[in-house]
């Protein structure tokens, strides 16, 4: 299982957790000066759904709404594996497993949180891993693959075609922002972060846009830092230091 595809199959703690189960290279460029916000924590991938509606009590095929990961992996869960989500959610306490799974991933916790989960719930572990097995085994095309603004390796293929991973992030030259939309829900990263075409010394490229230095915390030695766009207007994107000495 590639890197990528297993977060996709983690990551779907995050979706089902607020899932609506209805009748079924190298360091990127500095962009200026940037002083690191005294936050930490780690980047969280939102997590959104609607309220349960009817529930496939007369036999019909449940359907699902999740969120979390790209559309297109998304879609393969909310086609694919939506019976085992239903069938977790249904059950009071492999629903509390993933509630508690879920606040693991929106506050950053270590993997020992998640083990805790675990342990307070052990008779829900074997529905989770229906859930991450069925996203493992059919979604792989549509998990395995990053978009802009989202985490690769550098010499992996995981960048969709026509970007290449800078070490951190898939991205790619661009003459505007609207050049570094992602493959995310509404055109963000999987991250739930828009994307930006900063002006940089070596060129404009796409980078993730950023509230607080804790939404780069994805992108090892990156910080908010304040730029401007090829349109001229300024933004704050995850980027390295200027110095890389700087505190």
């Amino acid at each position: 299982m590639t890197k990528n595809l297993a977060m996709a199959a983690l990551l779907v703690v995050g979706w089902v957790g607020a899932a609506a189960c209805q009748s079924a290279s190298d360091q990127p460029p500095a962009y200026g000066n940037c002083t690191p916000p005294p936050d930490g924590g780690k980047c969280t991938s939102p997590v959104t759904g609607g309220a349960s509606s009817g529930g496939g009590d007369d036999g019909s095929t449940p359907s699902c709404t999740v969120t979390g990961g790209s559309v297109t992996c998304n879609e393969c869960a909310e086609s694919g594996c939506c019976s085992e989500i239903s069938t977790c959610e249904a059950d009071a306490t492999c629903a509390s497993l993933l509630s508690c799974e879920d606040a693991c991933t929106a506050n950053g916790a270590p993997a020992s949180c998640s083990t805790a989960c675990a342990g307070q719930y052990p008779t829900a572990v074997s529905q989770l891993q229906q859930i991450t097995s069925c996203i493992t085994s059919r979604c792989t095309a549509a998990c395995d693959q990053s978009g802009v603004g989202d985490p690769c390796e550098s010499g992996s293929p995981a960048c969709v075609a026509g970007l290449s991973c800078n070490g951190l992030w898939c991205s790619k030259s661009c003459a505007r922002s609207s050049d570094c939309t992602g493959i995310g829900p509404d055109g963000n990263s999987i991250h739930g972060l828009p994307n930006a075409c900063a002006v940089g010394p070596s060129g404009d490229l796409c980078a993730p846009e950023c509230s607080s230095s804790v939404d780069c915390e994805s992108f090892p030695g990156t910080y908010c830092t304040s730029t401007l766009t090829v349109e001229a207007t300024t933004v704050s994107v995850c980027a390295s230091l200027p110095d890389a000495s700087a505190d």
